[in-house]
């Protein structure tokens, strides 16, 4: 262990107990004398007290050890730990309560597709169609709320990407854990004390194009660095990957818009939005449940626009939510609506016989449909019944 590892581990002795146990995995500290954790995706208030000065001096050294500047000019800090969890770092007086700092635990190897599937947060035939999506190289977007598990479920489609392809990856704070051999990882940094030395996301997209990469994954796009990765995707960059915050499919795709148009490049909106639905194949959503739990709620591929220059989706898998047990656990499924890929013809051609049209039945699964998805049709719940029948756009599976 380094001497930084060792002193910061110091400076957090009153929270160790609670950075060594792998069952709690966000540490959230608002000032000296209010800490919270979580476990299973819900808050606890614990009774673990800081000094002000002991909670200051653990900030400036997390900041020492990555480099980066903290100060009053410069109240907010993104880094990681010695073990790669992320941290992010507000100075009083902008953080009223005082020193906050929220640390978010890195598990060393992650998570793996099985441990998702062994949680409940997605089922087998889902992860094989995302699998099988990586593996032809679809372009996919993981889209969900604060710690629904986006950068989680990110790594773990990662895993998918084969060994001999050359993956540049890209972030703000490093977080992703992909262990191919091949493997070129790109680190962002904010400007100095006197503002300079900025590197950007935007500034490294542009290296990565000039890198020969095979798969570039973003760990997130909340900027104008956004368009030049619908760019990028769109010259033939295909089977890449990113992340961004948005609630659902069609949310998704408006989020994007939004950051590519931040770019300051003048495009009419259509043009921007087909941008958009050109670069984006498949789009994953997840999201927090009330009982904690992190699930999968829609699987979704992304169409070319419509007459009215709209964007136009199909969900493939929806998770429907059907109730909740005494103790607040959520129950619900999550199946396939039915509705085929466009790309279902290359899927076959590509050697994946097992993702035939009973696949994508939800009756293979004895499930009903999703009570509500965009596709071929949609389905309305009606006051006693979930049989309401509704055309929807126009049928991009026929037969």
């Amino acid at each position: 262990m380094s001497l930084y590892a060792e002193s910061l581990r110091a400076f957090l002795k009153p929270v160790l107990g609670y950075l060594d146990d792998p069952q709690y995995t966000e540490i959230l500290i608002n000032g000296p004398k209010d800490v919270w954790v979580e476990r299973k995706g819900r808050l606890y208030r614990t009774d673990v007290q800081f000094t002000e000065d002991g909670l200051m001096a653990a900030a400036r050294n997390m900041a020492q050890y990555v480099g980066r500047p903290l100060s009053e000019d410069r109240p907010r800090l993104d880094a990681r730990l010695p073990d790669g969890s992320r941290i992010h770092v507000i100075l009083p007086p902008i953080a009223r309560c005082g020193t906050t700092i929220s640390i978010r635990k890195f598990f060393p190897g992650g998570l793996s597709m099985d441990q998702l599937i062994d949680y409940g947060s997605i089922t087998p035939e889902a992860s094989r169609f995302l699998e099988a999506s990586v593996l032809i190289s679809k372009n996919l977007v993981v889209s969900g709320g604060t710690g629904s598990g986006k950068t989680t479920l990110l790594n773990v489609l990662s895993q998918f990407i084969p060994n001999e392809e050359r993956i540049i990856t890209i972030e703000d704070s490093a977080e992703l854990q992909l262990t191919q051999d091949h493997l070129v990882p790109l680190e962002a940094r904010p400007p100095d004390e006197r503002g300079k030395g900025a590197v950007t996301i935007r500034d490294l997209l542009h290296s990565s194009l000039r890198l020969r990469p095979d798969r570039i994954v973003i760990g997130e796009v909340r900027g104008g660095e956004c368009f030049d990765l619908l760019q990028a995707l769109n010259t033939g960059h295909g089977g890449s990957m990113t992340t961004t915050h948005a609630n659902s499919p069609r949310e998704t795709l408006t989020r994007l818009e939004s950051l590519a148009l931040l770019s300051g490049v003048e495009l009419p909106l259509r043009a921007v939005r087909a941008q958009v639905a050109a670069a984006m194949d498949v789009i994953v959503c997840a999201s927090r449940f009330i009982d904690g739990s992190r699930k999968i709620t829609h699987i979704s591929e992304v169409l070319p626009l419509d007459g009215r220059g709209d964007y136009r989706i199909q969900d493939l898998f929806v998770y429907t939510q059907t109730g909740r047990e005494k103790d607040g656990q959520v129950l619900g499924y999550l199946a396939p609506t039915g509705v085929l890929p466009t790309f279902h013809g290359k899927l076959l051609a590509n050697g994946f016989d097992d993702l035939d049209t009973f696949f994508f039945d939800p009756a293979t699964y004895e499930l009903p449909p999703p009570l509500v998805f965009e596709g071929k049709r949609q389905v309305v719940a009606g006051p006693a019944q979930y049989d309401v029948m509704e055309d929807f756009g126009e049928d991009t599976n026929p037969g």
